[in-house]
């Protein structure tokens, strides 16, 4: 009765394509369900640290010699350096923090999202990288060597952040692409990263 009641609770929908890998069988399809969302867990604190990683480093080598406030003078709003659609991103996450606060640089970077930093390493941004983001990621031989790994990860992002299923995602190749960017800012960051990640022990742990 106790599986029937937690399938209930998680609903037939959601607890179908476990259902589907575990032939049916509902209690290893739980078992499965289980183990998969402390996958995702795992998978979404590692990209928790490479977020911040690589918002700093491409802060650090666009904001350098920039003040924290007013916002107005910083790269955020800088028509030179961004497209206007990203200075729109900018001022839609402005719009979203809490009132009654200064509105900073720091404030802003944090709520930006990981689209507007993916969205950095475009074809539109190719002048960018060539004289000034490419000093942010040393270790990487061009752009594209960021954009291949962010584009899907911005995907799988998103994935994680609604509680979508990642069963049938490539765990293993998005966990690696994590650690390969962080490796570009800086090779010790990306041995760092793996050592805070769970993923790989609990990817040998997937119930039969």
């Amino acid at each position: 009765m106790e599986s029937e009641r937690t399938a209930e609770w998680i609903s037939a929908s959601r607890l179908a394509p476990f259902l589907e890998a575990a032939d049916g069988n509902l209690d290893a399809a739980l078992a499965l369900y289980h183990w998969h969302a402390r996958v995702a867990a795992a998978c979404f604190l590692t990209m928790h640290h490479l977020e911040v990683l690589v918002r700093n480093a491409i802060d650090g080598e666009l904001g350098k010699e920039h003040p924290d406030e007013p916002l107005t003078q910083t790269w955020l709003m800088d028509f030179d350096v961004l497209r206007p659609d990203a200075v729109k991103q900018v001022i839609v996450a402005v719009e979203r923090l809490q009132k009654g606060k200064a509105i900073t640089r720091g404030r802003v970077i944090a709520a930006l999202s990981f689209g507007f930093w993916s969205g950095l390493f475009g074809g539109r941004y190719e002048e960018l990288w060539r004289h000034r983001l490419r000093h942010a990621f040393p270790h990487a031989k061009e752009r594209k060597d960021l954009s291949a790994r962010m584009d899907p990860l911005r995907r799988f992002r998103n994935r994680l952040a609604h509680h979508d299923s990642i069963l049938n995602q490539p765990i293993q190749e998005r966990h690696s692409q994590m650690l390969e960017l962080a490796a570009f800012v800086d090779p010790l960051a990306g041995e760092w990263l793996a050592t805070t990640s769970d993923v790989q022990r609990l990817l040998s742990q997937r119930p039969a």
